[in-house]
């Protein structure tokens, strides 16, 4: 049985942020709405004032769930169809 080392698992990027099983339903309502907000900002184009208006926060919380989201996004990693096509 291979099973994989605390070295190899620190060297392959998490791709889900973490959010545990028994995460209370705060919690979990946080990171849906934080999901939300990336996605809405990142692949709809959705300005970070506009967003920061619409949820009723500050825009510096809005560019914190941004870069925090960003490190686990696999888009840059790869190239989109339309990429592909020009």
């Amino acid at each position: 049985m291979n099973t994989p080392t605390r070295a190899s698992e620190a060297a392959e990027p998490r791709r889900v942020p973490p959010l545990p099983p028994e995460a209370s339903p705060g919690r979990r309502w946080r990171f849906r709405r934080n999901l939300v907000i990336y996605l809405a900002h990142r692949r709809n184009g959705l300005s970070q004032r506009f967003l920061a208006d619409v949820f009723d926060l500050p825009r510096s919380r809005i560019a914190e769930i941004i870069k925090e989201f960003a490190a686990y996004d696999t888009l840059d990693d790869h190239a989109s169809p339309a990429d592909s096509a020009a």
